[in-house]
């Protein structure tokens, strides 16, 4: 709140300036995909799948969600935040921006650009017995269940990519 409140710039603007640089590919299909629950990365998924229907989402799963979104799609966060304001039902704007800001790596204390959360890794540490991902999944693990939107690597490498480029005009 402390923040929102002394850089109430912060609602449409990143915290660190630079990172407004970031050149963001924001593919609408791509957008629809995460906003629906079918990339292809079960964990993401599943977490979008409970937004959508019940209006909650458990703090590690939205770290996750928009680890994805910002990193891996290369949309900018504040689709991600707009998405998120109209479907959590304990919305906060000033929760909201911070924690989007600090997955986008914008904020104030944000985590590093360079961190991209694996949602392989991610699973197996805090869903490897598959139980959340088939509760919001059903048709996990069959045919109906869609191949990844974007093979993990490569998505890291152009995000590492597009972020060193942005945070290079910083100099």
């Amino acid at each position: 709140m402390q923040v929102l409140y002394h850089f109430p710039n912060v609602t449409n603007e990143s915290f660190k300036p630079v990172y407004d640089t970031i050149i963001w590919r924001n593919n609408e299909q791509e957008f629809e995909r995460w906003c629906t629950g079918t990339t292809g990365y079960p964990i993401v998924d599943a977490g979008m799948r409970q937004l959508n229907k019940t209006g909650y989402m458990h703090n590690r799963v939205r770290m996750i969600t928009a680890s994805f979104l910002c990193k891996h799609l290369l949309i900018d966060w504040r689709w991600g935040e707009a998405y998120f304001a109209q479907k959590l039902n304990d919305y906060d704007l000033s929760a909201n921006n911070g924690n989007w800001q600090w997955a986008a790596g914008s904020g104030c204390d944000a985590a590093p650009y360079f961190r991209v959360f694996n949602p392989h890794l991610q699973t197996e540490k805090f869903d490897k017995d598959y139980e959340y991902i088939k509760k919001w999944i059903p048709e996990y693990g069959t045919v109906a269940y869609p191949q990844p939107i974007v093979e993990h690597s490569i998505a890291r490498e152009r995000a590492l990519t597009a972020y060193k480029t942005a945070l290079k005009k910083e100099g």
